[in-house]
């Protein structure tokens, strides 16, 4: 049963949750410079030298293009540059796109988002393959999920921009875990 008290503080709820959205503005994708992974530390020794320069991302699907008046998410071409940059930070990336002995198959599974909250956690889960030229059998098949949470603070009000943040930070972990996963990997015979 619903009484007076209580509908007037249902009606004080909705009118904070259409003011957050109306607070929130657009939404915008998340960016590649934030998703990208930075060095990470197997970088100068690679269990398999033969991958130094030699990797080329060549597709990423799964992505989902940013609806401005809905949520942030990660499209197929920001991943893509986000996976490149990182992979060029750890000098697997090809200078030339002959050179590439292992290709990169990245297949973005799903962002689980919230619907609202204080803090944003995002989780991110994307399957690689990794494919050496002239062979078969994949050289690598990995899936890597990874959250992120971003805090509620004052710089940080806006839920809209946590979530984009979140996301950037889920991918970027991601990325990060994989390109680990790639540095100690082991030469096949």
């Amino acid at each position: 049963m619903i009484t007076v008290g209580s509908r007037h503080f249902l009606q004080q709820i909705l009118g904070v949750m259409l003011l957050s959205a109306l607070v929130t503005g657009c939404a915008e994708p998340a960016k590649v410079n934030e998703m990208a992974a930075g060095t990470r530390p197997a970088a100068s020794m690679p269990a398999n030298p033969a991958i130094h320069e030699a990797v080329c991302v060549e597709q990423v699907a799964g992505g989902k293009l940013t609806n401005p008046l809905w949520v942030s998410e990660v499209d197929n071409l920001g991943f893509l540059r986000a996976l490149e940059h990182s992979l060029d930070a750890n000098r697997l990336l090809v200078k030339r796109p002959e050179d590439c002995r292992f290709g990169i198959n990245a297949n973005l599974l799903g962002l689980s988002q919230p619907f609202i909250g204080i803090d944003v956690e995002v989780t991110a889960n994307v399957n690689y393959t990794v494919r050496q030229a002239g062979v078969e059998a994949p050289y690598m098949l990995q899936t890597e999920t990874s959250a992120y949470t971003t805090r509620f603070t004052e710089d940080k009000i806006l839920w809209g921009q946590r979530l984009q943040e979140a996301n950037e930070g889920a991918i970027r972990k991601n990325i990060g875990a994989f390109i680990d996963a790639l540095l100690a990997s082991k030469p096949k015979p």
